[in-house]
C-alpha cells in the first residue's frame, strides 16, 4: 500500500467519524494539503483523490472541464488515423447497450497502442477492459487502427490517449 492511498484511508476513517458541522472543514484541509481536489462542475462538486484523473460523480476531468479526446503528447496524431480509431471503437460498441462516453488508453509498455492498459468510461465510474484489445482475431478493426498509431509513432512510456465515444 502506498503512502498516499494510507493518507486516503486515514482521511475517510476522519470523513466517516466527523459530525456534519466539522466535515466541511477536514474537507477545506485536505484540499488544501492537495491529499483531494473538488470536482469543478457546478452540479456534481465531489471530492477525488490526488491522483485521480477523473471525477468520480460525473466523470470530468481533474482540469475543471468535461472530458474530450486527449491525442500523446509527443506528437500530432494524423486526424485520419484518429477517426479510423474512433470509428473502430464506436463500431465495437455499437451493440452494447452500456457503451462508454470514452475509452483511455495508459501506454506502459508492451507491442505499442494494442499493448495499452484500457479503460471505459462510464461518466465518473472507470472499468478497465480486461486484456485491452490485443486479441487480434477478436478486436481486428481496433487493432488495425492502434497498429496505425503505432507505425506512425511509438508511443512512450505512461503516454495516455483518451477517445470520447459519445456525441
Amino acid at each position: 500500500m502506498s503512502a498516499r492511498d494510507n493518507d486516503l484511508i486515514v482521511l475517510d476513517r476522519l470523513l466517516n467519524r466527523a459530525d456534519s458541522e466539522v466535515v466541511p472543514h477536514i474537507l477545506a484541509a485536505a484540499r488544501a494539503a492537495r491529499y483531494l481536489w473538488q470536482c469543478a462542475n457546478a452540479v456534481c462538486g465531489a471530492h477525488n483523490g490526488r491522483g485521480q484523473r477523473y471525477c468520480t460523480g460525473c466523470g470530468w476531468g481533474s482540469n475543471g472541464r468535461p472530458v474530450g479526446d486527449i491525442t500523446p503528447s509527443n506528437y500530432e496524431v494524423p486526424k485520419r488515423k484518429w477517426a479510423a480509431l474512433r470509428q473502430a471503437l464506436t463500431g465495437h460498441f455499437a451493440q452494447d447497450e452500456r457503451r462508454p462516453d470514452a475509452v483511455v488508453f495508459d501506454y506502459r509498455d508492451g507491442p505499442g497502442w494494442r499493448g495499452a492498459q484500457v479503460t471505459a468510461m462510464y461518466g465518473g465510474r472507470a472499468e478497465p477492459i480486461e486484456g485491452g484489445f490485443r486479441d487480434r482475431d477478436r478486436f481486428e478493426a481496433i487493432g488495425r487502427a492502434l497498429d496505425g498509431l503505432t507505425r506512425f509513432e511509438k508511443p512512450g512510456y505512461y503516454e495516455h490517449m483518451r477517445i470520447v465515444l459519445s456525441a
